[in-house]
């Protein structure tokens, strides 16, 4: 009897609980490295010269945190495919556009690092056009929410499936709205938050790494077995 199925469903199970913990942990480590500031035009080009393997050190943080988004949420899909699967959907979709709204901020921060040698004032410029240009903008900021959207929806969704108690999206609800509408940003904020963020997605990647092969195809005893009490 052929056990590659088995060996693939482990594969994915292994690569979605990695992927729930480690997507918010790197920006963890992302938010303290990242010298850009505002990411105005005189900050980017300070940042590219005098710190430029921060700059690009943030932008690669930033690729491979969106690039985990995919199974981070199929991880989620995976174990909502009753209760909480609309939610998860919902989740899923924004988890996966605001990986690429992360990816665009990396690239940003790389087209940055290239601003050295020219002269100063027309790369700042160049830059604060950008910043200022509605198409990127259009383009760029419904991404870039979609990603707290996203990281907010989810957790829900796995609460709905009976798959985690309710503190997790309750935390993440709460540490999105701080960073969202918080009037005091500012570095240490943005650290606490995604710190809170990683907790409560860890409580997810954990449970699904830990969960027997049997419950992570869907057998129902063993569903029953690993779902915790909901108070």
């Amino acid at each position: 009897m052929s056990t590659t199925p088995s060996t693939a469903s482990r594969l994915r199970r292994l690569t979605a609980g990695s992927a729930l913990i480690l997507f918010p942990a790197l920006l963890v480590v992302e938010a303290p490295l990242d010298p850009t500031g505002q990411g105005s035009g005189a900050d980017l080009y300070a940042a590219a010269t005098q710190h430029p393997g921060a700059l690009v050190t943030s932008a690669v943080l930033l690729i491979v945190s969106g690039v985990l988004m995919a199974p981070a949420a199929a991880g989620i899909l995976h174990q909502a495919r009753d209760r909480g699967a609309a939610l998860a959907n919902v989740g899923a979709v924004l988890a996966v556009l605001g990986g690429f709204g992360h990816f665009g901020i990396a690239m940003f921060y790389l087209v940055g690092s290239s601003l050295p040698g020219g002269n100063p004032a027309e790369m700042v410029a160049f830059v604060d056009r950008l910043n200022v240009s509605p198409e990127i903008g259009l383009v760029a900021f419904p991404l870039i929410m979609c990603f707290a959207l996203g990281v907010l929806v989810l957790p829900w969704a796995a609460w709905r499936a009976g798959a985690i108690h309710w503190w997790v999206p309750a935390v993440t609800t709460a540490a999105v709205l701080v960073e969202e509408l918080s009037p005091f940003r500012s570095t240490a904020v943005t650290v606490v938050v995604l710190t809170a963020v990683t907790v409560a997605y860890t409580a997810l990647g954990v449970r699904v790494l830990r969960m027997s092969d049997a419950a992570w195809a869907g057998v129902p005893s063993a569903l029953r077995a690993q779902e915790p009490a909901r108070l």
